[in-house]
């Protein structure tokens, strides 16, 4: 029997569909190779070949459960140490679901709020470190306490944070940090503090008095002199007998008036904020921390830092 080129490529298209459980399923070998590679890509904080290549592995060895089970972590960790919050937080949300009872579900569960926090999913990040928190025990479930607080502190809930901190325990390493946190919040409501009223009423009174009170000597000079110059025009174009151009620098004049008592009331707003902010930067300066992956033991954690 005769067999034509094309023939040859059909068997060979053949050959390849019969075996697909031989190609994919890969021998532990082969596994260790694999997984061994994206590893090193992984050390190297190339991140997206990294995925790449765990997703290759799960491809091919997709019955070795063990190698599986870590790649998918993985994907996860790599997503999150690029700072893809999103995916990152899908990538875990398909790790936990496929391995709830993973010895490395806790640290998924972590990570996962990290990302939300960072997705500014506030809501989502606090319940998923409660879950931690009512499951856990030791060092996960502190670190789950403390960036609760943290979330609550970017909410501006001051009492509830500083209430959180408070329950992290003491043999923790983020009881020092968090006592530094507790007692900065207990003083937040003695900060500096601009009333938006007063300096409503003093805009008010004297056009630039509320931008001075709020300790903007610049948009003070300029709101006297602009309103001092329009009510000075409007008086003489009235004396001149000139009331049409007169009453059209008047409807001006108002404008730039009420303008002036609404940006007053506007910089007080943002003189408190810009003081909160200030002070828990402050606070945050002196308690540096930041996600940790030890190559060398292949383990993850957090490196705290405290400057005194």
């Amino acid at each position: 029997m005769r067999i034509t080129a094309g023939g040859l490529f059909f068997l060979f298209l053949v050959f390849l569909v019969t075996f697909p459980c031989g190609a994919r399923g890969g021998d532990r070998e082969d596994c260790e190779r694999q997984f061994a590679f994206a590893e090193s890509l992984f050390d190297e904080s190339d991140f997206y070949r990294a995925i790449g290549e765990y997703k290759r592995l799960i491809f091919l060895c997709p019955d070795s459960e063990t190698f599986c089970e870590k790649a998918y972590f993985k994907i996860g960790v790599s997503y999150f140490r690029a700072e893809k919050w999103q995916s990152a937080r899908e990538a875990l949300d398909t790790f936990l679901t496929r391995y709830p009872d993973s010895a490395m579900a806790s640290e998924a569960l972590y990570l996962r709020g990290m990302s939300e926090r960072s997705l500014s999913l506030r809501d989502e990040a606090l319940a998923t470190f409660a879950r931690i928190i009512e499951t856990e025990d030791g060092e996960y479930r502190a670190k789950a306490i403390y960036q609760s607080a943290l979330v609550l502190v970017d909410m501006e809930q001051w009492e509830r944070a500083g209430k959180m901190f408070s329950r992290v325990p003491e043999g923790s390493d983020l009881y020092d940090s968090a006592r530094v946190f507790s007692a900065g919040l207990a003083n937040i409501d003695n900060l500096p503090h601009k009333s938006p009223s007063a300096a409503g009423t003093l805009g008010a009174v004297l056009p630039g008095a509320g931008h001075l009170y709020t300790e903007r000597p610049r948009d003070a000079l300029v709101a006297f002199l602009l309103n001092g110059l329009f009510i000075w025009s409007a008086i003489e174009l009235f004396e001149d007998d000139k009331y049409v151009t007169g009453g059209i620098v008047t409807f001006f004049e108002l404008g730039w008036y009420t303008g002036n008592i609404y940006s007053a009331v506007g910089s007080a707003h943002k003189f408190n904020k810009r003081t909160k902010e200030d002070f828990l930067r402050g606070l945050r300066d002196r308690v540096s921390l930041s996600y940790l992956h030890d190559t060398r033991n292949r383990c993850n954690g957090l490196l705290l830092s405290m400057n005194f």
